[in-house]
């Protein structure tokens, strides 16, 4: 098998998955007898073999990812709530922070109190916001000097903390000369 066969193979679902991200609803024209062509979330033409997409989209509904509203003419799929999760999910995997070419002098401060009962998901923004570079100023401050506004909200609403998490945006804190060598502001 070529490298292009098997990208094709892993690609499938990421394709689908960003269809339905951007659409809510997948339709699949046939377009040949054995060809199956979509136009992907940036607007490529993609084609398949019928028999290989056909198989994603039954692994896909059979996981209970998607569910098949086909009628006689067209096949069409939309998410299902289990499906809506996994691409939650992927979009919280891929949240970068993009390093600017000039720093603005600021910290943004991600600080929460996050109850004992919400103890996995505390954990789990402990470990993203790791995981995105932050680092850890006390147990539950952690600091970033880049604008990160938008992936911490992204975070907080996927984890259901929000109403235990602020973020502010600080010139000055104790331990930041430290802080500033460990991002290589300095």
């Amino acid at each position: 098998m070529g490298s292009a066969e098997r990208e094709g193979k892993v690609s499938i679902p990421k394709i689908i998955f960003s269809i339905l991200a951007v659409a809510g609803l997948l339709t699949v024209a046939l377009v040949a007898p054995n060809v199956v062509q979509l136009i992907d979330a940036f607007g490529r033409k993609r084609t398949f073999p019928r028999r290989q997409f056909r198989q994603a989209l039954r692994r896909l509904e059979h996981k209970g990812y998607l569910r098949d509203l086909s009628d006689r003419t067209k096949w069409k799929f939309t998410l299902t709530a289990e499906g809506k999760d996994i691409l939650a999910k992927r979009k919280i995997e891929e949240l970068i922070i993009v390093r600017p070419s000039r720093w603005d002098g600021k910290w943004r401060v991600i600080v929460f109190d996050i109850p004992e009962k919400y103890r996995h998901a505390r954990n789990a923004l402990r470990w993203k916001l790791k995981d995105l570079g932050f680092q850890c100023v006390n147990l539950s401050v952690w600091a970033h000097p880049f604008e990160c506004s938008d992936v911490i909200n992204a975070l907080v609403a996927y984890y259901g903390v929000g109403e235990y998490a602020r973020m502010m945006t600080v010139e000055r804190f104790d331990g930041m000369v430290e802080m500033e060598k460990k991002f290589d502001l300095v």
